[in-house]
């Protein structure tokens, strides 16, 4: 009989992500349009944050409840999810290329992998590499802020002060259902994973971590429908270096774990094999040579491997 509560509950908390991204990104793109930011900006910033937030959460709740492993699992787990399933059922769907990401905006990205994997290498998340990746955060924020704008956007000075109040309000009410959609698809998928005898660290990097990456999926495939295909490569790049640079120092700073080797030889490894490959495409994949059917190739074979590295930490394969 739980088993089939914690489901129901699971269902509806989808149902309020789903709803939440999609007036999320929908009037997140009205704000873009209307400031003159580019959506590449917009997915970076208020897309990332927002639906980072669960993994934030999560590292907080870690830390209090000594879980740390859980929160770590959860952010290697979520940022493979981001590029994977995220990434890779974007480019499936893409029927609009994208413009070209300038290569600055991918620097703070390799920058928190590198970071991460120093601070991973002695199993110790230790206050020096909390305090790196803190830099490489504010690193990232000095490049946002210097390429927000769009040369060849025009500010929207059409709406009205009432019309104004509105997009604030779908922003922060889908912002609220996000967070909380999460945050409930978590508990009740954690659950359900307790109840099938799963190690902290395997919760972690699988139902945590896609859990925490529903956010992402759902805005993901909110954006590509209303042809918002700037703010996916943005999103993808702002939750990974937001996940990186802001939930692994809550951990190094509160706490003193020792950390499954697993997660570095392991998971950290595929995680910059990822890395590359998301790096490689997103350069490419906006080219004229690149079609769309190719595209959508690539992207099948990203959700693949991804389903494919599941599959392997299950002990199926």
């Amino acid at each position: 009989m739980d088993f089939f509560i914690n489901s129901f509950g699971l269902i509806v908390s989808l149902a309020f992500l789903i709803w939440g991204a999609d007036k999320f990104v929908d009037y997140s793109s009205i704000v873009a349009k209307k400031l003159g930011v580019n959506e590449l900006t917009i997915g970076l910033t208020v897309v990332a944050l927002g639906t980072s937030a669960p993994e934030i959460f999560v590292g907080i709740s870690s830390v209090i409840n000594q879980s740390e492993s859980i929160a770590l699992g959860a952010v290697v787990g979520s940022n493979i999810s981001n590029i994977g399933l995220i990434f890779g059922v974007s480019c499936m769907g893409i029927f609009l290329k994208p413009k070209e990401t300038p290569l600055i905006q991918f620097v703070p990205f390799i920058l928190s992998v590198i970071v991460l994997g120093c601070s991973l290498y002695d199993l110790k998340i230790s206050k020096l590499d909390s305090f790196l990746l803190v830099l490489v955060f504010c690193y990232f924020l000095y490049v946002i802020v210097k390429n927000r704008f769009d040369k060849n956007t025009s500010l929207d000075t059409s709406l009205s002060v009432q019309q104004n109040y509105i997009v604030v309000f779908f922003i922060l009410i889908g912002l609220l259902s996000l967070i909380l959609g999460s945050r409930y698809a978590v508990i009740f998928a954690e659950k359900i994973a307790l109840m099938l005898n799963i190690s902290e660290l395997v919760i972690g990097l699988t139902i945590i971590a896609i859990g925490t990456s529903l956010p992402e999926l759902a805005a993901t495939v909110s954006a590509v429908i209303r042809k918002k295909t700037d703010m996916v490569v943005g999103n993808v790049i702002g939750s990974n270096v937001l996940n990186i640079t802001l939930v692994v120092p809550i951990i190094g700073i509160f706490s003193n774990i020792s950390l499954e080797s697993a997660l570095f030889s392991r998971d950290y490894l595929i995680m910059i094999l990822a890395s590359i490959a998301f790096i490689t495409i997103a350069l490419i994949y906006s080219k004229e040579q690149i079609p769309i059917f190719g595209i959508k190739i690539i992207g099948f074979l990203f959700v693949t491997s991804y389903f494919v590295y599941l599959l392997f930490l299950a002990n199926v394969i």
